[in-house]
């Protein structure tokens, strides 16, 4: 009989046996390529997100009401690095009591979903604030204060983190079941809740194209009337290339929410309701987790990068940190330390 072990079959059965050691789920050799192929990863979120708030503290041309929501979302990315992730490596690589008994895994899934969640909600707030901006642009400045926007932010930390907490008011009546070995169940209760989180994402997602729209026609009307009222035919190339650039930040925010998050409700559904060996489960986990943490690591591109104010910001911050050379001390320098206050 063939003795080789492959690399995903768990190293023992201490999941039946022994209990209370702490072993790795896999070999040594996997275990050491999952860690590394999430450190770029890893590095990214927190280096990226730092960056924008650095960004937003150095540079006083972004300290404006309507960035809060943007550095709210860059500091919820910069938790998902610290805490969310690493969280999640230690239930998929290591078998124990702490990460494998259905009474206290959950405990660690959690910061995945409060800051995930959360994450998603800014997503959706930060789209409403720009159609608000673009639809009733005289308005904005009295809608949008400041002290609303910190009450929105809170109110999306508070219900995010209720959603999420709410499976520990219902917990599994099995509290003792070793859940590693992909043959736990979830009861009615958390079923429904699971249920709920997991077709709420495709919500979003139409949530965000609807609102998108709505920025593209209203643009596209201003264009319009621009053009009827000026009369110059040497617009329709600038007014072409505004046209294309809404289609493409459309295109862009809207692709990279759906391929982030798509994979998470097809991989749920999957966990819930197929019948599946380790193997294939931790694979489609792996994708899917990676997918979603990626999110992280692309919303300081798509909200930040693609500002011009933010770009210029970087500039000083990387400036300040050595890692690029100021320009020299003619007035147009945009990497300057005097930009900050």
């Amino acid at each position: 009989m063939n003795s080789t072990i492959s690399p995903w079959t768990p190293n023992s059965t201490s999941d039946q046996l022994y209990p209370n050691d702490v072993t790795l789920r896999f070999s040594t050799y996997t275990t050491v390529v999952y860690v590394v192929f999430y450190l770029p990863l890893w590095f990214c979120i927190i280096f990226g997100n730092v960056l924008v708030v650095c960004a937003f503290w150095y540079y006083r041309e972004l300290r404006k009401v309507q960035n809060y929501l943007l550095i709210s979302l860059a500091v919820t990315d910069i938790l998902t690095g610290i805490i969310a992730l690493p969280a999640m490596l230690v239930v998929r690589l290591l078998n124990s009591p702490l990460t494998c008994f259905a009474s206290t895994r959950f405990n660690f899934l959690l910061p995945t979903i409060v800051f995930s969640g959360s994450s998603i909600s800014h997503l959706i707030a930060i789209a409403v604030d720009r159609c608000f901006s673009l639809t009733w642009p005289l308005k904005y400045p009295h809608l949008v204060t400041a002290r609303r926007v910190i009450v929105v932010i809170a109110i999306i930390w508070m219900i995010n983190t209720t959603l999420a907490c709410l499976p520990l008011y219902y917990p599994n009546p099995d509290i003792d079941q070793w859940v590693c070995a992909g043959n736990g169940t979830y009861n009615t209760e958390a079923n429904v809740i699971f249920l709920f989180i997991t077709f709420s994402l495709p919500f979003f997602l139409l949530c965000l194209i609807v609102l998108y729209a709505i920025m593209l026609r209203v643009a596209f009307k201003h264009i319009k009337k621009r053009r009827e009222l000026t009369n110059h035919t040497d617009d329709t190339a600038r007014d072409a290339e505004s046209r294309w650039r809404g289609i493409v930040t459309m295109a862009v925010v809207v692709g990279a929410f759906a391929a982030c998050w798509i994979p998470t409700t097809l991989k749920n559904c999957y966990e819930m309701f197929a019948t599946t060996t380790e193997k294939k489960l931790i694979t489609v986990q792996t994708f899917s987790e990676y997918a979603s943490f990626a999110n992280s690591m692309i919303n300081p591109i798509i909200y930040g990068y693609l500002n011009r104010n933010f770009k210029i910001g970087f500039g000083i911050v990387l400036t300040a940190w050595g890692c690029l050379k100021a320009k020299g001390t003619s007035g147009d320098n945009h990497f300057s330390l005097s930009e900050r206050s």
